[in-house]
Formats: structure tokens, sequence, C-alpha cells
């Protein structure tokens, strides 16, 4: 598995830390890996490229790569909403992204055989491996209610190219509304 990978899942641990340390000192922390983000794209012509390849796709080691950039506002983006909606909700958003997506893209590659006719590069495998990582993760923060939140964020990723915006932010619309719901 690529380290690129490991670093998404590894997301699920956020919500976590900020559990434990708090939601201020965690935003520190990401803000901090955000800037040592920047820091790389701006020297990116300077660093090895072998060195790169380990969290870069190939597609990613010449110009700006937005996919990280995308991730982090997520995540920074769903801390901050959590001082003022459902914590438990936007926590297991964060868990849906982290798990959800990255054992999609984990699993979709390497047995997705049945692709989705809207989206070649999507499969059904991914997607039902996501939901399942989504769900169970999700669980964790914010109970039933993440199935929902887990269906909702794997459709989302399925039809959307920019899923590190659209799994998190589906998950966490869906979940608001049945929370109220149900």
């Amino acid at each position: 598995m690529q380290l690129r990978k490991i670093i998404h899942i590894g997301g699920v641990l956020i919500p976590v830390i900020a559990t434990v340390i708090g939601k201020n000192q965690t935003m520190a922390l990401l803000l901090s890996g955000f800037a040592v983000y920047l820091i790389i794209e701006v020297f990116k012509q300077k660093i090895p490229q072998h060195i790169l390849s380990m969290v870069y796709r190939e597609n990613e080691l010449k110009g700006f790569s937005i996919e990280p950039l995308s991730y982090f506002i997520s995540v920074l983006s769903l801390l901050y909403i959590s001082y003022f909606i459902s914590e438990k909700i936007c926590f297991a958003a964060i868990a849906i992204l982290a798990a959800g997506d990255g054992f999609a893209g984990v699993i979709g590659r390497k047995y997705g055989r049945h692709r989705f006719s809207f989206n070649k590069n999507k499969s059904w495998e991914g997607t039902l491996s996501g939901f399942i990582a989504a769900s169970l993760s999700g669980f964790y923060f914010a109970g039933g209610i993440a199935l929902i939140g887990g269906a909702f964020g794997m459709l989302a990723g399925a039809v959307n190219k920019h899923d590190n915006i659209a799994v998190p932010y589906a998950a966490l619309a869906a979940m608001y509304l049945a929370q109220y719901a149900i």
C-alpha cells in the first residue's frame, strides 16, 4: 500500500486526537502539516522524484497537487464546523472521508472489476468496501447514523471527481438531516 493511502486512512485518528488533546491543538497540528505540504509544493522540483513518488501520484509530480489541499481543507473545515453543530457527526464525517474514501481507493484499485457506467475510475468493489470502512469508522463517533453518512459519502465519491470534498460533506449533510428525522 502506498504511503499516501496510509496517510489518508490514518486521518481517521484526527477526531480521536481532537478528543484527547482538544480541537484547537489538533487544528494547530493540522495547520503545521498543511504548511509542510505547501513547502513541499513550492520546492517540489528540487526534491528527488523517488522520494516524492512515495506520496504523489505520477500526474502530480510536475504540477500543483490539489488532492492533499482538498483533504486538508475538508478536515480543517469539519473541525471548525464542529464548534457550531454536532461534534459527533463532524468527527464521523472526517472518519468517513479517511477510512471510507481511503479503503475504496485501495480495494477498488486492487480488486475493482465491475466499473460504474457513469464513472469508469470507480468500481462497485471499491465503493462497497469504502461504505463498510466508512460506516464502521463513523459508527465509533456517531453511532448508527453513520450508516447513512457512509452511504451518502460513498455515493458522492462514486459520482464526483473531487471526493476529498464530496465524501465528507455528503456524509455530514446526510447525518445532519437524519438526526432530525430519526
